[in-house]
């Protein structure tokens, strides 16, 4: 079984930090964090956390940066309020599931035939129009249950739930983590095949790929037309 490193790497990364979002209010004394409520995208309570151990600094600090941490939207555990809001729990969690599905996930060159592998049916041989669409809807799915929770409580007078939020994140971070990885790592596989054919011929390259199953045979001949008017026009 084939075993990604890069995702790999990254999922170690994200279980730690996910695992002390836990671990951080469970071990320390009852109202030690809480209830707060700041902003994302900035530190908001950065005196408060530089009081805490230097394990419960860096897990609170970082999701200060990250999170409003409202604390009528989190979850409390042994009495303190956990570093991030439940829609930004479900998200970070989220991240660690798809992380861990492009460990074991085939990388292409083209982004669209690595992420066509979550759904079912055999769709490689597909048009490029019927992939891109297909892959539309995948967003949707994942992106759209977040979206509509936090948007329609943003505009109207309705109030999301935690165990609601907490889903609709889970979904959104799985989707995210899966796409992102997906163009990155078949980025990485286009590069490293290119690198190992550079300075071939044209037809030389295509043949040693499609030997390797790398390429449609339809592409093998054009290569080989595109070396022939090479030489053509070296003989002029």
């Amino acid at each position: 079984m084939r075993i990604n490193k890069i995702p790999t790497v990254l999922l170690i990364i994200s279980l730690v930090y996910v695992l002390g979002l836990f671990i951080a209010p469970m071990t320390m004394e009852p109202g030690t964090v809480g209830p707060i409520s700041g902003q994302a995208n900035q530190f908001t309570f950065l005196d408060e956390w530089s009081e805490l151990p230097l394990y419960h600094r860096f897990i609170y600090s970082f999701s200060d940066f990250n999170c409003h941490q409202m604390h009528n939207r989190s979850y409390f555990i042994n009495g303190n309020q956990m570093p991030v809001c439940a829609r930004c729990a479900g998200i970070f969690v989220g991240i660690s599931i798809g992380l861990l599905a492009m460990v074991f996930v085939k990388p292409y060159f083209d982004y669209k035939d690595t992420l066509l592998q979550f759904v079912p049916g055999n769709h490689f041989n597909r048009k490029k129009n019927i992939k891109i669409l297909i892959l539309f809807l995948l967003a949707a799915v994942v992106a759209l249950p977040m979206v509509l929770d936090g948007g329609i409580q943003m505009v109207t007078d309705y109030e999301s739930t935690n165990p609601i939020r907490t889903l609709t994140g889970l979904i959104f971070g799985i989707g995210l983590s899966v796409f992102v990885m997906a163009l990155f790592m078949s980025s990485i596989a286009e590069a490293r095949e290119n690198n190992k054919y550079r300075g071939l011929p044209a037809s030389k390259t295509e043949d040693l790929q499609w030997q390797n199953g790398k390429v449609n045979q339809k592409r093998k001949p054009q290569a080989e037309e595109e070396d022939s008017h090479v030489k053509r026009r070296s003989s002029k």
